[in-house]
Formats: structure tokens, sequence, C-alpha cells
């Protein structure tokens, strides 16, 4: 006895299927700006009232806590999202750091009306943005998987 039967696979709506796929690959670009839009926003917002409100920093003149924005991108389906401050100071507060004297032998400073002089003086890190990232992770995984959800219904 033999067996000449090839196997055969039928789907029924294989057209529906492949135009949902198009319109969610279409739809997804905007989304994806929204939550990204919106994530920084959230990040921005907690870093602001939170970490560079004396959280994580005490301010004293504010100009870091305002220099703050977001910055969002879309360069074709490639969508990044910045939150950032160009002040100086900005990276040795993330990040830490040792700040040494550049023309001088000596930094020279006032503290509580007294000056101090020295050779370097030691920042630790304290990383606000890190921080404020971390409290609103979660929400920022709720904005993503609401966007996803809008796109595929």
């Amino acid at each position: 006895m033999r067996y000449d039967m090839k196997p055969e696979i039928n789907f029924d709506g294989i057209d529906d299927l492949q135009k949902g796929v198009a319109d969610i690959v279409k739809g997804m670009p905007g989304g994806v700006y929204n939550a990204v839009r919106n994530s920084c926003m959230l990040v921005e917002i907690r870093l602001k009232t939170h970490h560079l409100a004396g959280a994580t920093l005490k301010a004293r003149t504010h100009r870091f806590q305002h220099s703050v924005k977001t910055i969002v991108r879309r360069v074709g389906t490639l969508v990044t999202g910045l939150v950032g401050s160009p002040v100086v100071y900005a990276a040795i507060h993330e990040y830490g750091g040792i700040i040494r004297p550049k023309n001088a032998k000596y930094l020279v400073f006032r503290i509580n009306g007294r000056f101090v002089r020295t050779t370097k003086v030691v920042i630790p890190k304290r990383a606000p943005f890190a921080k404020s990232l971390e409290d609103v992770r979660p929400q920022i995984e709720r904005i993503f998987g609401r966007e996803i959800e809008i796109v595929i219904e």
C-alpha cells in the first residue's frame, strides 16, 4: 500500500490577518512616540518635584531644577527620548566625581560665611535622574502596555 498524500494547510481569514498586522505596524510609530513622550514627561516631573526639590538635592537657586527638559525625536520608526539638563554640574550630581582646581593650587569657596581652601572636593553619586526613572518605572510600563493595546485593537 502506498501513500502519496501531501499535507495541505488552508487558512481562512489570512487576508484579514495580514491587513491587521499591516495596520498595527502603521499605528505603532505614533503609539511608541506617545509612550516615549509621556514616559519622559513622568521622569521630568518626578525629578523636578521630588529629587531636585529637596529629596536628593537641596536647591539654593533652583537653576538645575528649572533647566531640566524633555526632548523626544522620531526618525523613521526610531523614537528616542531624553530627559536632561545643560547645567555643567548636572553630570557630577548624577555620577559623582572629584573636582580639582584647573588654574590655581586651591579651590576657594564660602561655606556658612567662612572661606574654605582645598585641593579637591569629592561629590558623591546622587543620581537624581536614575532615581526618578526608577520611581516611575511601573507607570512607564503601564503607559507602553496601554499604547500597544490601543494599536492592536
